[in-house]
């Protein structure tokens, strides 16, 4: 399970008090949920062109995060690698959280743009 991220790293990136324990998530990745039960983050893994690229999200229940809740995001997952915010055309996009952002990038951490494409409610979505 979840081979390719070390979330307890993260975890602890992300002050370990303020997390519950991780739960698996998906076929290669985790779910930490704060102990306030007001947010959570998603950390998973998947091939796409050739390469293994890792997604990470941070939610809050009733606000849109911060610049800092993201920049912290990318520091515990990404640490000094490439990650990207994207942001799809309209028909490309699919909102299943009001209060989420997500970053993109290899897992080497080499610079690369993402386009990743999956059919969601009848919408092609990123």
């Amino acid at each position: 399970m979840a081979t390719g991220i070390d979330i307890l790293r993260v975890r602890r990136a992300l002050d370990k008090g303020l997390w519950k324990p991780p739960e698996p998530f998906g076929p290669d990745g985790w779910r930490l949920v704060r102990r306030d039960l007001s947010g959570s983050i998603i950390v998973t893994c998947s091939s796409h062109d050739g390469a293994e690229w890792t997604h990470a999200s941070v939610a809050w229940a009733d606000r849109m995060p911060t610049y800092d809740d993201v920049k912290a995001l990318y520091e515990a997952v990404f640490s000094d690698g490439y990650a990207y915010m994207v942001f799809p055309p309209p028909e490309e996009h699919v909102n299943i959280h009001n209060f989420a952002l997500h970053l993109w990038g290899r897992q080497d951490g080499s610079p690369a743009l993402p386009r990743f494409a999956a059919v969601i409610d009848g919408r092609l979505s990123i």
